[in-house]
């Protein structure tokens, strides 16, 4: 029966058409590429790749990344300006888990809130270069004077020596990697070069779409998941489970995070290893 379900699954998510899993929304946000290690600009605009939720501040509304409304206490709202914001709700480095469990709660509770800052690192609606475009923020900052409002620095870096350094030196400190942006490059929304991070293991995503059963010491739970890319290139991930997430394993249907060190020659994830599930934004 369990073999069954598994191949029913796999089958059934093969059916399913593309267009029927996409989503309606078109993100005004730019989407980070992994960095593939090639100077491909005579220096980057490096900062802190920050673990909590991307945020997207319309100028009126708060909304994920993926334009669903993020319900803020209203002296939160109250502090932030009439210019739309690109940022992300962080609760501290390590903090992921309270930022998500604050800030994707439609009943906002102000205690909790009290912990959440709104990171910002660019401005969405300008057409200026970056350099430009960080004056214009840190400024729009200072006038705000907003204790739940604070820009990200940005250092310019010129080779792979000194961004790998800073990598290390992030990592030491708790943090989770770099975020990386060419000189004097424009604001793009979707994935691009414009916008790229850093990690000693790239993370991605991906749809769950089956089970493979677990034998030996997993015998009667979840094996490994088979999931899908988002270019449509199917694998399974076996390892970074703990015994009760193969016991009650992520839906059939749901995203998942996973880290993994580059691509096959196939263009497959190498050394897949399970993070969580994606917290729907």
């Amino acid at each position: 029966m369990q073999q069954a379900l598994i191949v029913i699954g796999l089958v059934l998510s093969l059916l399913i058409p593309s267009y029927v899993l996409a989503k309606e929304y078109v993100s005004p946000l730019a989407l980070a590429k992994n960095f593939n290690g090639k100077m491909e600009s005579t220096a980057y605009w490096v900062s802190e790749k920050l673990d909590g939720i991307r945020c997207y501040w319309d100028g009126t509304t708060l909304l994920t990344r993926n334009g669903k409304e993020i319900h803020a206490p209203q002296w939160f709202i109250e502090q932030l300006p009439q210019t739309p914001l690109d940022g992300e709700l962080w609760a501290g480095r390590g903090g992921y888990q309270t930022v998500s469990k604050t800030v994707l709660d439609k009943t906002p509770n102000d205690a909790q809130w009290q912990n959440i800052q709104y990171k910002v690192f660019d401005l969405p609606n300008s057409k200026e270069p970056f350099e430009i475009r960080q004056e214009a923020l840190k400024h729009l900052v200072l006038v705000q004077q907003s204790a739940i409002l604070s820009w990200v620095e940005q250092t310019k870096l010129s080779n792979l020596d000194e961004i790998n350094r800073r990598l290390d030196k992030v990592i030491q400190n708790g943090g989770e990697g770099l975020m990386l942006r060419p000189e004097g490059s424009f604001y793009q929304a979707g994935r691009s070069a414009n916008l790229m991070k850093l990690k000693q293991r790239q993370d991605s995503e991906a749809r769950v779409i089956a089970y493979q059963a677990g034998r030996g010491q997993f015998e009667n739970m979840m094996g490994a998941v088979w999931v899908e890319l988002e270019n449509g290139k199917m694998f399974k991930i076996g390892s970074g489970f703990s015994v009760e997430e193969r016991k009650t394993p992520p839906p059939i249907g749901s995203e998942i995070t996973f880290t993994h060190q580059g691509f096959t020659d196939r263009g497959l994830p190498r050394f897949a290893t399970y993070e969580r599930v994606k917290i729907p934004e």
